[in-house]
């Protein structure tokens, strides 16, 4: 069974859940032994990030939904000068997953990790008959050889499509607004359950507390607090209710409105695609057509042309033609039939 047979079928679209190789790491990822060092000293938003956590924020969740939504349904064509020459293989497969989710998967993998890898079926004279996506944590790179291998196994080199992206991935160049989301979220989330301002449960008088009356007060408290009753509340004769601070969402919606900001930075993609929102001093007057350009010229590029360049190479396609993406789609708009005035 060859490797492409392996991965034909649908169970080989990963939910990600195993974690990659030790040992043997993909380019741009950090050292297995520095993660686990790294996610022993710091856990929860500080961590590792990975994609499943980087998934639970919502504007990454968009900025990746969109990518490979779009990119996923612009079909792949060879072309020799400006002829297309027909390639079954670029729009069809003989395996139980899409040619659409082959390459929704393969701008995923772009864009959590910055490179993806298809493995492919060739017939006896060496042409590409068919492909598939390789899930990312089951293939690696030995970064002094440059062997990769697949579930421990080498491959061979006319088995598989490396495809490099133009950057290291999100999970690495925004590792920090990752874990700064989190934590961002995190608070959020506790202000919402605990909505009104901090508060100190101050003593008062000679009858002190035990420690363990201390911890059963604050206890009943915080769990009272997020009670549909929590605003009204009771206190005895040797403790005092003070509060500090006011409620304020200001840190939180300026707060996550950054983060979304900062995703895009990140994506190459429009703010206002992810719903984010300059400072009124930066606001300009911008139309629908306008932005559908900027996506054009300053998103696409950044996504398309990696695949388009690996794909283009001469152990896919014969030397002098080229694999690029059909963009008619998005270039080409309807003009509005206009009719003769007629009277009311």
């Amino acid at each position: 069974m060859g490797l492409f047979d392996i991965f034909r079928r649908t169970q080989a679209v990963s939910s990600y859940a195993a974690p990659a190789a030790v040992g043997l790491v993909t380019p741009h990822e950090s050292a297995a032994l520095s993660r686990i060092a790294w996610s022993e000293h710091f856990q929860g938003a500080t961590g590792e990030v990975n994609r499943n956590g980087a998934m639970r924020i919502p504007a990454l969740a968009k900025a990746r939904n969109v990518l490979a939504g779009i990119i996923a349904s612009l079909p792949l064509v060879e072309l020799e000068g400006e002829t297309r020459v027909d390639q079954p293989w670029l729009y069809r497969t003989s395996g139980d997953v899409s040619p659409w989710h082959r390459l929704a998967w393969t701008v995923d993998d772009l864009f959590h990790h910055g490179w993806s890898m298809w493995t492919v079926k060739r017939d006896a004279a060496g042409q590409i008959e068919d492909a598939a996506r390789v899930p990312f944590e089951v293939w690696s790179v030995n970064s002094t050889t440059g062997e990769i291998t697949v579930d421990g196994v080498p491959a061979k080199a006319n088995e598989v499509i490396l495809i490099p992206g133009s950057f290291e991935g999100i999970l690495e160049a925004g590792a920090d607004t990752i874990r700064g989301a989190h934590a961002l979220q995190k608070a959020w989330i506790g202000r919402a359950q605990n909505p009104i301002p901090l508060v100190e449960l101050h003593e008062i008088g000679d009858d002190e507390l035990e420690d363990d009356e201390i911890d059963e007060m604050l206890a009943d408290w915080s769990a009272a607090r997020t009670s549909p009753t929590g605003a009204v509340g009771f206190t005895d004769h040797r403790v005092e209710l003070r509060v500090h601070g006011a409620v304020s969402t200001d840190l939180f919606e300026e707060g996550r409105n950054a983060i979304v900001l900062d995703i895009a930075r990140l994506t190459a993609l429009p703010a206002a695609l992810l719903d984010g929102s300059m400072s009124s001093a930066t606001l300009t007057y911008s139309t629908q057509e306008g932005k559908r350009n900027e996506f054009i010229d300053y998103t696409l590029p950044t996504w398309l042309r990696p695949i388009e360049a690996r794909l283009s190479m001469d152990d896919v396609c014969d030397p002098g033609r080229r694999i690029r993406f059909d963009l008619s789609s998005l270039t080409e708009t309807e003009t509005p039939e206009i009719s003769d005035p007629v009277e009311d």
